[in-house]
C-alpha cells in the first residue's frame, strides 16, 4: 500500500504557512490549491479538513484523513504502475506509485517493475486500442532507476513543467517521501531552508528541489521496448 507518514503532513502545513504569508491567499484556498492533498483525500477527508484550518490541527486530520481513503483503495491491477486514458482515447497518460517500499526502484527489483509496467501498457492498449501516445509526469523522471524503465527515445521528450502549476499534484510533492513513508530528509532539509529564506511567492515555488517533468511519446514504441528489455 501507498504510504506517507504524518511528517509529510506537517510539510504541507508548513508550506501552507509560508503561501500564507507570502502569497496573500487564505489558509484554506492554500490547503486546496497548493498542496498535494487532493490526490490523498475523498470529499469527507476535505471537509475534516476544511473544519481543522478553522478549529484544529489540520496537519493531523489530513493525515487521518488520507489513512482513512487508504483503507478503501481496492489491490492495485499492476504492481506500482496505473494509467488513465485521455484525449477521447487517442492518449494513455501513465502512474507510477511505489506500494512496494523502500528499494523499489532499485536494481534487484527492476524486472518486476519492467513486468508491471508492461502489463498497465497491455491493458492500456486493449482499453483504448486506437491510442497512439503515452504521457507521463512525474519528478520521477530523474531518477537512474525510474528512467532505466522507459526507452531513450520517449525519455529524450522530456521537458520541465512551470512548477508553479504544478504544486497542487502529488507528482511534484513525492519528491519528498521515501519507500517507507517517512521523509527523505536531504531534499527535504534542502526545500524547508530555501522556504524560511524565502521573500516571495516565486521564491517558494523555487524552492522545490526537482521539477516534475512531462514527457509524451509513442505508447507502441514504449510498449515494445518495455517487452524487449
Amino acid at each position: 500500500m501507498l504510504h506517507f507518514n504524518r511528517a509529510y503532513f506537517e510539510l504541507q502545513a508548513f508550506w501552507v504557512e509560508r503561501v500564507v504569508e507570502l502569497g496573500q491567499v487564505d489558509r484554506l484556498t492554500a490547503w486546496h490549491d497548493w498542496t498535494s492533498m487532493s490526490a490523498l483525500v475523498n470529499s469527507d477527508g476535505w471537509q475534516a479538513i476544511d473544519g481543522a484550518v478553522q478549529h484544529g490541527d489540520a496537519a493531523e486530520v489530513a493525515h487521518r484523513s488520507w489513512l482513512a481513503l487508504r483503507a478503501s483503495l481496492g489491490p492495485p491491477q499492476h504492481g506500482c504502475f496505473w494509467y488513465e486514458v485521455e484525449d477521447e482515447g487517442r492518449q494513455v497518460r501513465l502512474h507510477f506509485a511505489n506500494r512496494e517500499g523502500p528499494g523499489a526502484l532499485g536494481s534487484r527489483r527492476r524486472a518486476v517493475r519492467r513486468a508491471e509496467l508492461a502489463s498497465a501498457l497491455a491493458d492500456a492498449c486493449k482499453a483504448a486500442p486506437h491510442a497512439g501516445r503515452l504521457r507521463g509526469g512525474s519528478w520521477l523522471y530523474h531518477l537512474p532507476g525510474y528512467r532505466a524503465l522507459f526507452p531513450p527515445t520517449f525519455l529524450a521528450g522530456a521537458v520541465e513543467a512551470d512548477s508553479r502549476r504544478e504544486v497542487g499534484q502529488l507528482a511534484l510533492w513525492g519528491q519528498f517521501v521515501r519507500g517507507d513513508g517517512g521523509l527523505y530528509q536531504p531534499r527535504t532539509d534542502r526545500f524547508v531552508q530555501a522556504c524560511e529564506q524565502a521573500r516571495q511567492v516565486d521564491d517558494l515555488i523555487a524552492a522545490f528541489p526537482l521539477k516534475k517533468l512531462d514527457v509524451v511519446g509513442s505508447l507502441d514504441e514504449v510498449a515494445a521496448w518495455v517487452n524487449q528489455s
